[in-house]
């Protein structure tokens, strides 16, 4: 049985001492005691919601057939408001359907029990897909005194090898009571959302709709499962045109200490983004536009001569564009 698990960085494995005292892998031992020819892929990407993993499952699996997709995302999910994260979380669903119609939820806690899991459920129910909550079931603990929230954490988001250890005894008992042959997911065109994702993919840096001018240079990056090479510049006037098709359009970013500004016009709108951070390279998806009409479209960006009174450059590093349809 092909196993795929896709979430943030939880499921990568953050918190944990090693990898082997992440929650998926122990979750790996779990299945091939239960099952034969257990092969699972982990598609978990830190910093990364439902958003991004809607248009990344497809080039993440690649070859891989999944029989059956674990979704993790209710940390993540909730820095969005609720009805965008009804949009999201639906459409990251009904792309694992294009796989698979058996999928488990896996709601992972915060320190703030601020997760997204009212608005998980609310999905699955519509799509008759089981939950395995482990927010709730983490308070309950920490209600009866059984530990504390900083007993099992690193932080407000990520699990110690303790955490990892609590969150995998709640999925393992959770999956003793779901009999995995009976998932099946109840998909239609009908939406709660009323809104459909009809063809997410990823323009990676390098596809022929996107042209460069200027000074731009391919370089390496070790982001699991974001990018791993991209178009980079630090020169002022250097552009980007970029023509697709289609209802939304997000762009893969680096934000750094020395990042620049971008001068942007799609179609006969302009507007500016400012891709500076106070970090040596955060991921963040940037544009996130949603209800463009459904036509051929243009994006030209240009390095504008201004930047962040806190950038020390005017660096720009572009991974792709995520896109409905190219």
């Amino acid at each position: 049985m092909n196993v795929a698990i896709i979430g943030g960085s939880i499921t990568e494995g953050a918190g944990a001492s090693t990898y082997e005292n992440s929650y998926v892998y122990k979750l790996e031992q779990y299945l091939n005691s239960k099952y034969d020819n257990i092969v699972i892929k982990n598609l978990g990407a830190g910093g990364t919601a439902s958003h991004f993993g809607i248009f990344r499952l497809k080039r993440d699996l690649g070859d891989f057939k999944p029989d059956i997709i674990f979704v993790e995302f209710a940390v993540n999910d909730r820095i969005y408001n609720s009805i965008d994260s009804s949009i999201y979380f639906e459409g990251m669903i009904r792309e694992c359907t294009k796989f698979t119609e058996k999928i488990i939820i896996i709601d992972c806690p915060t320190g703030l029990a601020d997760s997204s899991t009212s608005i998980h459920k609310k999905i699955a129910y519509y799509y008759n897909v089981p939950v395995i909550d482990v927010q709730d079931e983490v308070w309950k603990r920490i209600g009866s005194r059984e530990f504390y929230w900083g007993n099992i954490s690193i932080d407000n988001l990520h699990p110690n090898d303790r955490g990892h250890e609590q969150y995998f005894e709640i999925i393992k008992e959770n999956l003793k009571t779901i009999d995995i042959e009976d998932i099946k997911v109840r998909i239609d065109e009908n939406t709660s959302s009323n809104y459909i994702f009809r063809n997410p993919n990823i323009a990676s840096y390098d596809n022929k709709s996107i042209e460069y001018y200027g000074h731009w240079a391919e370089q390496s990056f070790n982001l699991n499962n974001k990018f791993d090479k991209g178009a980079v510049t630090n020169a002022i006037g250097d552009g980007v045109r970029f023509k697709f098709k289609g209802k939304y359009l997000s762009m893969m970013n680096l934000l750094t200490r020395d990042s620049g500004i971008l001068k942007c016009q799609l179609d006969n709108y302009t507007f500016n983004i400012d891709l500076y951070m106070d970090s040596d390279g955060y991921f963040n998806n940037t544009i996130n536009l949603s209800g463009l009409e459904n036509k051929e479209h243009e994006l030209t960006m240009i390095v504008s001569d201004s930047r962040n009174s806190n950038s020390i450059g005017n660096k720009i590093i572009i991974g792709g564009f995520c896109v409905e349809d190219i």
